[in-house]
């Protein structure tokens, strides 16, 4: 019998003001120098909207409710080697949220731009230009790296 793979799960926010979605530049080891969604990974205990909740907090200081978060997608993906694990992310989508958006983790993010969803930056990530074609074109699943 085929041994269980393990599986982290995580949350992507496409957060939108007038057309445009908010992302951070990465400079860690993970997607470094790569433009991404504001996410991460689930805690222990939380559903996907206080993981999507928290992680707004934490990465761009903005508040978000729960019922204000749309989950539009999920993606099943497999990150690149050396660190390779499997994933299933949900995407979620608001475009309700207060305050302004900072970055608060500046050891992982070096910059917060909004950017128009026809002009994404061309150092972007994999899931989150994925993400976000699945937002554009209404598809509510991908598999990344298979």
């Amino acid at each position: 019998m085929a041994e269980r793979f393990k599986l982290v799960g995580g949350v992507f926010n496409l957060i939108l003001r007038d057309g445009k979605v908010l992302m951070e530049l990465r400079k860690n080891k993970f997607d470094a120098g790569l433009y991404s969604l504001v996410g991460g990974c689930m805690e222990d205990g939380e559903t996907v909207k206080q993981a999507a909740v928290r992680e707004i907090k934490e990465e761009v200081n903005l508040e978000v409710r729960e019922d204000d978060l749309k989950i539009i997608s999920v993606l099943h993906r497999i990150t690149p080697a050396p660190d390779s694990w499997q994933s299933i992310e949900f995407v979620m989508a608001t475009e309700k949220f207060s305050g302004n958006p900072a970055l608060m983790e500046n050891d992982v993010c070096g910059d917060l731009r909004w950017f128009p969803l026809t002009e994404l930056p061309k150092n972007i990530s994999l899931y989150a230009k994925q993400a976000i074609d699945n937002y554009i074109n209404n598809e509510s699943f991908s598999e990344i790296n298979f």
